[in-house]
């Protein structure tokens, strides 16, 4: 799998949900989402690329210490396909 689209009726994303995709390179990840589990994206070397549909607040609110989201990651705010 090359990308992951989480819609916007998702709550969370649990812990260790996408631990080791490595060819996982871009998530979308709706705006109902308020936690991110440790370790959801841990060892996910080809992550280059979060699609967020909400705005950069929002993505500021969400619970996502710990995930494993790399620091040079792309995370473009108000996405629509």
């Amino acid at each position: 799998m090359t990308s992951a689209t989480l819609p916007d009726s998702v709550k969370e994303l649990g812990a260790s949900a996408f631990e080791g995709c490595s060819a996982l390179a871009s998530v979308t990840i709706g705006n109902g989402v308020e936690k991110i589990g440790d370790a959801a994206f841990k060892n996910c070397a080809a992550l280059t690329t979060v699609n967020y549909t909400g705005t950069e607040e929002q993505w500021g609110k969400i619970s996502k210490s710990g995930v494993g989201i790399p620091e040079n990651i792309t995370v473009n705010y108000s996405y629509t396909a």
